[in-house]
C-alpha cells in the first residue's frame, strides 16, 4: 500500500470513530434517532466499499 492510500485509510476511519463518537455524546430528543444514526453510520460505509468493488468487478466481466 503507497503513503498516498495508507493516509487516505487512515484519515477515514480516524473520521469514521470520531462520527461515531460525537453521535454517541450528542444528546436525542428519543433513542430511537441515536440508534438510527449510529446504525448508518457504523454500516453504510461499509457496504458503500462492498457495492463499489462488487460493481468495478462486475464492469470488468
Amino acid at each position: 500500500m503507497s503513503n498516498v492510500s495508507f493516509l487516505v485509510f487512515f484519515l477515514f476511519v480516524a473520521f469514521w470513530i470520531y462520527s461515531i463518537v460525537s453521535v454517541y455524546k450528542a444528546e436525542f430528543k428519543e433513542e430511537k434517532q441515536k440508534t438510527f444514526w449510529l446504525i448508518g453510520i457504523v454500516f453504510v460505509p461499509p457496504l458503500a466499499i462492498f457495492y463499489f468493488f462488487m460493481k468495478k468487478n462486475l464492469i470488468l466481466k
